[in-house]
């Protein structure tokens, strides 16, 4: 034989049972902790869904941040409601040259209210004698903010009482007419998705609004000219019954009050 070989042999040793439980055990220990991860984080969505499903009912059994409750019975508020509007109509019936000079009033907040609550009616069912006030609506308020005017009612339909709001900027167009652009809504203190307001309104109104109120012409106006559809008035001018008619102008939110730009203007 020539020379000497060796030849390597290799041999193959079965691990030892204890690595092989160690490796079980660890894997079991793995699935536990990812179980546990799984189960508290569906717990978290759980909880969190559960509290927002909360917080949200009570945000729209909640009124707006600055919402007024308005007493119509109450003698203070009829005075004051009272007050206003013989203020008002003193300037507005004021003798001026025509076509004037613009004037202005200045309306504060807590007397709109004190005025919608107590005088809006009347003034509706004299300009006509079929208008017939929805019965949901039990109380309206305004607040104004820097070129906002802040809008909610109060809806009862028997059922659920909720206030409804609407951020509003008003404008005017090139041709006089007065617009309203909703910048936001809310139920209670919830808000309402954008496209509520501006995309697809129609197909919402009925979730939040009675379906008699619904029909009503005036709420259908309101509603056209909160969506940005028409405008709230096409013509601002109404006439005073003696030759005369007071166009509106402007109307710049401030806050807390309401500055009114008219001007007077023979009847043509």
């Amino acid at each position: 034989m020539h020379g000497s070989e060796s030849r390597a042999t290799t041999r193959t040793v079965p691990p030892h049972p204890s690595t092989h439980v160690l490796a079980t055990r660890d894997q079991i220990t793995r699935r536990r902790i990812a179980r546990r991860w799984i189960i508290g984080v569906g717990v978290a969505v759980v909880l969190t869904a559960s509290v927002l499903v909360l917080l949200s009912i009570g945000l729209v059994r909640m009124a707006p941040a600055w919402w007024r409750t308005t007493h119509p019975d109450d003698p203070a508020t009829i005075r004051a409601a009272e007050d206003i509007e013989n203020d008002v109509v003193n300037v507005i019936y004021e003798v001026r040259e025509a076509p004037a000079e613009t004037w202005t009033v200045v309306l504060r907040a807590p007397d709109a209210n004190a005025w919608l609550n107590t005088r809006l009616t009347p003034w509706l069912l004299n300009a006509d004698a079929e208008f017939v006030w929805p019965e949901e609506i039990s109380d309206l308020q305004v607040e104004f903010d820097e070129g906002l005017i802040h809008l909610g009612v109060r809806i009862d339909d028997g059922e659920n009482s909720q206030i409804l709001s609407a951020t509003l900027r008003p404008f005017f167009d090139d041709k006089g007419a007065l617009w309203v652009r909703a910048e936001s809504a809310y139920v209670g203190r919830l808000p309402i998705p954008a496209d509520w307001v501006v995309g697809r309104a129609d197909a919402h109104w009925p979730d939040v609004l009675p379906a008699r109120l619904l029909e009503e012409p005036l709420t259908r106006h309101l509603l056209g000219a909160l969506t940005g559809k028409t405008p709230l008035a096409a013509d601002p001018v109404f006439d005073l019954g003696d030759g005369r008619r007071v166009r509106l102008l402007g109307l710049a939110p401030e806050q807390g009050k309401l500055r009114i730009t008219c001007r007077t203007e023979f009847e043509e």
